[in-house]
């Protein structure tokens, strides 16, 4: 779903789809931005179909997201999560015009400082989001908070 004038894009990330967007999308509509502002996007082979000669690289997500807002035809507020918030960051880094404001929960994965450590066994879920938390991930209800209040201004 795309819309010309759509001032925020949710781009999800593995294994999601955009469904994950749903709570934070109803926060935002409850708090009177019209839900056809808002626009999910997936990542190609993550939802969405897989384009012809689209090679799955980081370089291939990032312009393909480009080409997304691009097509806005104005800057976005863009907001990732997961692997989408990688692809965020990457569109911020080469394309900022196309970029009213961004926000992504894997910033620190472009740290060259942060080491990238698997869970040990039996660790569960807690492990990532304890990770996520020293990390500066924010817990839901508070992103959904932020996000409403950033849009209702």
């Amino acid at each position: 779903m795309r819309a010309a004038s759509a001032r925020g894009q949710f781009v999800h990330g593995n294994p999601e789809t955009a469904a994950v967007w749903d709570p934070l999308l109803a926060e935002l509509e409850r708090a009177g931005v019209s839900r056809a502002e808002l626009v999910c996007l997936s990542p190609p082979g993550f939802a969405a179909p897989w384009p012809a000669g689209f090679g799955a690289t980081v370089r291939d997500y990032r312009d393909w997201l480009i080409g997304e807002l691009t097509d806005v035809g104005e800057p976005v507020d863009l907001v990732g999560h997961d692997w989408g918030g990688g692809h965020v960051v990457n569109v911020a880094m080469s394309r900022p015009d196309l970029i009213r404001s961004w926000a992504s929960d894997v910033v620190g994965i472009f740290d060259p400082g942060t080491a990238i450590r698997r869970p040990r066994r039996g660790a569960g879920r807690g492990t990532c989001r304890a990770g996520n938390e020293r990390a500066g991930g924010w817990p839901r209800a508070t992103a959904a908070t932020a996000s409403r209040d950033r849009w209702s201004r």
